[in-house]
């Protein structure tokens, strides 16, 4: 056990009482916990990429022993065996951290601060204290981003109580560690944060699998058409700092920008993010050129059996080449209302009938594909070949993209659909 100094029990533990343990120490300000902790800031700027620069700093406790030795935070969290010492752990770190920051920051920068779980639920038994903190370091409340780790609170009603307290103060909320453990939209819809910052794991998986990193984007869609910006911490490559990127991902954070440090001095963020811009159009440009490269003989060969079908030759006839080529699964028709048109067309070599797991979706006469972007891009632009994104094929179970092109057809206005797999490489 660390010889740690806590309050007595019963003691209000107000402002006052938390600077009490507060030291000058040159530019910066440090609290002792006992006669061998020390417990010291430090910052880890936020950057916006749109912005390419700092626009908040996540504040961290960093305690260390008098000789040096370093503790973690969660040991120094651990030697509290009640909540009152819990509680004053949490407002000592909270006054250091905003003391500190208030020696340096400018006038607009967010300072994100971590509530203890318990604190964030009981934190009013001890007396009022973070309106007061605010107050007396003139800190706006709307400058401050409290960080919340519901995951660890089981209690909904003193949730809610303890997050409408800060939201009513005009403190901005933010769910932490969002991705791990129980965490699911559902803390979204309840809590209705305004940043969502997205573990680092996330990032982690992203840059080693392809499947994460093509989800990623519509992850962060979804949080953004929740009201929600978000931010994604753990960067510490150029790969990591491009899939955030790619993602529209709204802020960043991590080593590969700037570690964490007691002044607020925060690496130049311009050219690097600059360069990560300039890196995504040049990628976006060749893959694209790729992409065409790849699927120029599948366009012009279903370009040949659309000419061929309009001239009146039978579409099965006029397809045949088309689905002998690589990688082609089927054809078929879809009406003006996205309604398919008979049976698929299906390549022998690369048809879903040959996966029994998904034979209970081979059939597709009169299956509605009105919502796909393939038939409504065909339909708003009739004559031109559509070529859709890759996506999960409902009928094969796999990825493909579609060619599509309306055409007018003794029958009407049809759309001509053929799907190519697309390997996920």
């Amino acid at each position: 056990m660390m010889p740690l100094q806590f309050s007595q029990p019963g003691q209000q533990l107000t402002l006052d009482y938390m600077e009490s343990f507060i030291k000058a120490d040159g530019r910066q300000y440090a609290a002792s916990c006992g006669d061998q902790v020390e417990l010291r800031s430090h910052f880890q700027p936020i950057y916006s990429l749109a912005h390419q620069r700092v626009v908040g700093y996540e504040a961290l406790i960093r305690p260390s022993l008098l000789d040096g030795g370093p503790i973690s935070p969660l040991m120094l969290f651990a030697e509290a065996s009640t909540l009152e010492q819990s509680v004053f752990i949490d407002r000592m770190c909270r006054t250091l951290h905003v003391s500190n920051f208030m020696q340096q920051a400018d006038d607009t920068t967010w300072l994100f601060l971590n509530l203890n779980p318990l604190t964030t639920m009981y934190g009013k038994q001890f007396g009022p204290f973070f309106k007061d903190l605010l107050q007396r370091y003139n800190i706006p409340p709307h400058r401050i981003v409290i960080e919340i780790l519901e995951a660890q609170i089981d209690d909904e009603e003193l949730l809610a109580e303890s997050i409408c307290y800060y939201r009513d103060m005009g403190c901005l909320i933010a769910i932490d560690d969002f991705g791990v453990g129980h965490s699911n939209f559902n803390r979204i819809w309840r809590i209705a944060p305004q940043i969502v910052k997205l573990d680092k794991t996330l990032i982690d998986q992203a840059a080693s699998n392809r499947s994460v990193r093509r989800v990623l984007p519509e992850l962060v869609s979804l949080i953004h058409q929740a009201g929600a910006l978000a931010l994604i911490e753990g960067i510490e490559t150029e790969q990591q700092a491009m899939i955030a990127l790619q993602s529209d991902i709204d802020f960043v954070q991590g080593f590969f920008f700037s570690e964490p440090h007691k002044d607020l001095e925060a690496r130049s963020s311009a050219s690097t993010i600059g360069k990560l811009f300039t890196t995504l159009r040049e990628d976006h440009a060749r893959e694209e050129l790729e992409s065409k490269k790849k699927l120029t003989p599948y366009t012009n060969c279903f370009f040949d059996a659309v000419m061929k079908t309009l001239d009146g030759e039978d579409p099965e006839q006029a397809l045949q080449l088309f689905l002998e080529l690589p990688d082609v699964s089927r054809c078929y028709f879809l009406n003006a209302s996205g309604v398919q048109v008979g049976q698929n067309f299906s390549a022998g070599s690369c048809s879903s009938v040959d996966n029994p797991r998904f034979a209970p979706l081979n059939d597709t006469h009169k299956a509605i594909w009105t919502r796909r972007h393939y038939f409504q891009s065909a339909i708003a632009e009739p004559g031109l070949i559509q070529i859709s994104k890759p996506y999960l094929s409902l009928t094969g179970g796999n990825l493909c993209v579609t060619l599509s092109i309306a055409i007018n057809t003794k029958q009407g206005l049809h759309v001509l659909c053929g799907d190519v797999s697309w390997a996920d490489n």
